[in-house]
C-alpha cells in the first residue's frame, strides 16, 4: 500500500456493471474488504449504478439477488461523501460529480473504461486509471488480483465503442 496507509477508490459505473455481468464482483469486493482499500461513494454514483444496472439491454445479464448484494456493499461499506457543487471539468457533463467526489474524498484512484475520463489523467491528487492498470498497482502490494483479463470483453456492452 501506500506508505502503509490504506488507498481511497472510486470505481466508475461502467466497471461496477462490468464486475456484475461478468461475475467478477467478488474479486473487488475481498480486496475491498482487507481494510487496505477503501471504497469511496457518493448519493451520485450510487443512483447512477442503479440507473445503469435497471437498463433492459443490462437485466439480462445478472441477477437481482447479485444487484441486491452490491447494493448493500456501497451502502454498508463505503466512505460515503456528500457532494455539494458540481462544476463542469469534463467532456460528458454525467461524469462530472466522479471528478468532484475524487476531489471531496481526496481519493487515490478513480478507476474507470471511459475514454473521456482517462484523457484527463489525474484531478488534484487522484490518478485516473483502467482497472488493468489498478489491478498491476494491486499486484506490486501483493494482493490477489481485482480483475481477470477477461473483464475487459465486458467493457463493449457496458460502454461501447
Amino acid at each position: 500500500m501506500k506508505n502503509g496507509n490504506s488507498v481511497k477508490i472510486i470505481v466508475d459505473t461502467n466497471l461496477w456493471i462490468s464486475f456484475l455481468i461478468g461475475k467478477k464482483l467478488s474479486c473487488l469486493l475481498e480486496l475491498v474488504s482487507n481494510g487496505d482499500i477503501e471504497l469511496v461513494a457518493s448519493e451520485e454514483l450510487i443512483e447512477e449504478i442503479s440507473i445503469v444496472a435497471s437498463r433492459p439491454k443490462f437485466v439480462k445479464y445478472f441477477s437481482k439477488e447479485h444487484y441486491d448484494m452490491l447494493r448493500d456493499f456501497m451502502t454498508e461499506e463505503t466512505l460515503f461523501y456528500k457532494i455539494d457543487d458540481i462544476p463542469e471539468r469534463c467532456r460528458d457533463p454525467k461524469d462530472d460529480f466522479l471528478l468532484e467526489l475524487a476531489l471531496v474524498s481526496d481519493a487515490n484512484y478513480l478507476i474507470t473504461g471511459d475514454k473521456d475520463l482517462l484523457s484527463i489523467g489525474r484531478i488534484g491528487t487522484c490518478q485516473i486509471i483502467t482497472v488493468m492498470e489498478f489491478n498491476a498497482l494491486v499486484a506490486s502490494w501483493g494482493h490477489t488480483l481485482v480483475a481477470h483479463e477477461d473483464l475487459e470483453t465486458y467493457y463493449p456492452i457496458v460502454i461501447g465503442d
